[in-house]
């Protein structure tokens, strides 16, 4: 087995440190020492050199994961053995961390993979109350949220109402951000539920020119997704947007609509090759495995789980972190006691 490997389709990496109880071993001690709540950041330092100094011993080139955005070689890194999930607690029905505390170490080692890439893990105030570790599994707490958490999710990015930093010079008025990356950290997953994947390299090379012009105008308009508390609009922006010659993506099926009978054209093109099941790649996090994902180049989604939900504490975990770049981070709007949740 190689400590290090590109994906059948060289689409993503997948970077094995062979021992599942090894960072934890390292790290333990250290964790105990620090809130993760209101000292993130220190954590995430504190982690991310055990994992610098783990990928230099295993003679891993450290700028594939340090330049895993910038560079864009890759739209997901796939980390394996990062932690040991055999004394977790039982998987949460009702999206409240458990008082176990066990599950802070995976949690710990994915805001240590994050800032690994070069990214800051951040939340924000409107979902899930701030809290940084998002609980993603078959949820009881009312209909709406047994629903949107078993059911097929279908293509999106996170935070499709924010803007990247690059659309503005500064953030005066308090602009919503998307996060540049986010991590998933799995710690059950009986069912092999797969995160779908759909690239912005193959909807380029499979639309019409004239279609992904008409996707480049600022003709669309977005809103909140289903986990924020509050709502939060966005007008006049692009699907597809280029920075220097770079190309990113921002999409959601139900939060996103054109507001020009072109770009309603255009939208309904996309969802057209999309909904093409020859275009979706799936990913299986199994259980101590973190994966890491480009916002900004990849649409995501999930399998259906409403069949394999029980809420007996078995049933698939994974804990969800944002990560911002330098300049996304500087631009979240945000309580100076508070760095680490913007204030939407």
């Amino acid at each position: 087995m190689f400590p290090i490997q590109e994906n059948t389709y060289g689409r993503g990496l997948e970077i094995d440190f062979e021992s599942c109880s090894l960072l934890q071993q390292k790290l333990e001690k250290q964790l105990s020492l620090y809130d993760q709540e209101t000292q993130p950041y220190v954590i995430s330092e504190l982690v991310k050199q055990v994992i610098r100094n783990e990928i230099i011993d295993k003679k891993i080139d450290l700028s594939l994961i340090e330049n895993f955005e910038d560079d864009e070689r890759y739209d997901w890194i796939l980390f394996k053995n990062c932690f040991d999930t055999s004394f977790m607690p039982l998987t949460p029905i009702n999206d409240t961390p458990p008082e176990n505390e066990s599950w802070k170490t995976p949690a710990a080692i994915l805001m240590g993979l994050i800032s690994s890439t070069g990214h800051k893990v951040a939340s924000y105030k409107g979902e899930m109350r701030g809290r940084l570790a998002h609980m993603v599994m078959p949820a009881l707490n009312n209909e709406v949220y047994k629903s949107r958490s078993t059911k097929q999710l279908m293509p999106h990015t996170e935070i499709v109402n924010g803007l990247w930093p690059e659309e503005i010079f500064s953030n005066n008025v308090g602009h919503c951000i998307a996060p540049n990356v986010f991590g998933l950290a799995s710690i059950r997953n009986p069912a092999k539920c797969a995160t779908r994947v759909w690239y912005l390299e193959d909807i380029l090379k499979s639309l019409p020119f004239s279609v992904v012009r008409d996707l480049m105008r600022p003709e669309f308009s977005t809103t909140s997704q289903s986990s924020f508390d509050v709502v939060h609009n966005l007008e006049g922006v692009c699907v597809i947007s280029q920075f220097g010659d770079r190309l990113n993506i921002r999409f959601s099926y139900s939060k996103l609509k054109g507001d020009t009978i072109r770009a309603k054209n255009a939208l309904k093109r996309l969802k057209e090759y999309l909904d093409d099941a020859n275009n979706v790649d799936r990913l299986v996090v199994e259980p101590g495995q973190v994966l890491i994902l480009n916002n900004r180049t990849l649409l995501h989604g999930r399998d259906d789980l409403k069949n394999d939900s029980f809420y007996d504490g078995n049933d698939r975990w994974l804990i969800r972190m944002y990560g911002f770049s330098h300049d996304g981070w500087k631009k979240l709007p945000k309580k100076e006691h508070l760095q680490h949740v913007a204030t939407l």
